[in-house]
Order: C-alpha cells, then sequence, then structure tokens
C-alpha cells in the first residue's frame, strides 16, 4: 500500500540556518498522526517544510507516492496537502467577509464559494460585516 505521506532524510534551512536533520516520517491512508515536541523542536518547520515554505529543503517528501521536495507549494496543494498556520492572517480592518473574498481564484470552478464556507461556518454567515478583530481566534483561523 503506498503512503499517503512519506518522508525520509528531511532536511531544512532558514537561510543559514539548519533547522531539520534527518527527520524521517510515514503516514498511511487513513491514519492521523500527531507531531509532538517543545518549543523549537521543529514541529511548524517540519510541516512547512512539507508544504515547501522553509528555504532550502533536501531529503524526500512523498505524497501518494509522487516525490514533491522540489515541487512549489501551489504544486504540493493540488497533491491534497494543505497547512492553516496558527497566524491568523486576516486583515483587521476589513469585515469578515472581504476578508473571506481575498484569494483569487486562480482557475474557474477552484476554490469553495462564500455561500459554501457560510454552510460549513454559520457563525461566519451572522458575522459577515463584523471587522476581523471582533472574531474569536478560532473564527479568524
Amino acid at each position: 500500500m503506498t503512503a499517503a505521506l512519506e518522508i525520509s532524510q528531511l532536511q531544512a534551512w532558514y537561510g543559514e540556518s539548519h533547522i531539520l536533520h534527518d527527520v524521517n516520517l510515514t503516514v498511511k491512508p487513513g491514519e492521523v498522526v500527531t507531531l509532538l515536541g517543545r518549543n523549537g523542536a521543529g514541529r511548524t518547520t517540519t510541516l512547512r517544510a512539507i508544504m515547501g515554505l522553509t528555504g532550502t529543503r533536501k531529503g524526500s517528501i512523498r505524497i501518494n507516492g509522487q516525490e514533491a521536495i522540489g515541487l512549489p507549494t501551489h504544486k504540493v496543494a493540488h497533491l491534497g496537502v494543505g497547512y492553516c498556520p496558527e497566524e491568523r492572517g486576516i486583515f483587521a480592518s476589513l469585515t469578515t467577509e472581504e476578508n473571506l473574498l481575498l484569494p483569487p481564484a486562480l482557475k474557474t470552478g477552484q476554490g469553495m464559494p462564500v455561500e459554501e464556507i457560510y454552510e460549513m461556518f454559520p457563525n461566519l454567515k451572522e458575522r459577515r460585516s463584523s471587522q476581523g478583530t471582533r472574531l474569536s481566534g478560532g473564527e479568524q483561523q
């Protein structure tokens, strides 16, 4: 069975700082894996490296059998991997709905319509005219 995600000997850098040293991880289809560790252990950097959001990366990252180490972030996303960082990434001066409308549609039919987001998160629909700073931390994420 092909692993959903297989990382072997992953190394990653931010500039000159070598952060990840030979990380190995396998996630089977349907399996849930949690990264645990103290602050500075490399949990976030591992996730960012999978997505291609770090500087230099070496090793292997295979997603459903396809090598992704050299792919740009948008190509990794097209393989079905997403990353939701802790940072809230909203514009405080915009309303909830304005923040939801910010990401551009890359192709016709891609992305999720605002109404579908509101179906999934009814609280956001109720607060669509609220400033971004008026949302709770979870709603902002």
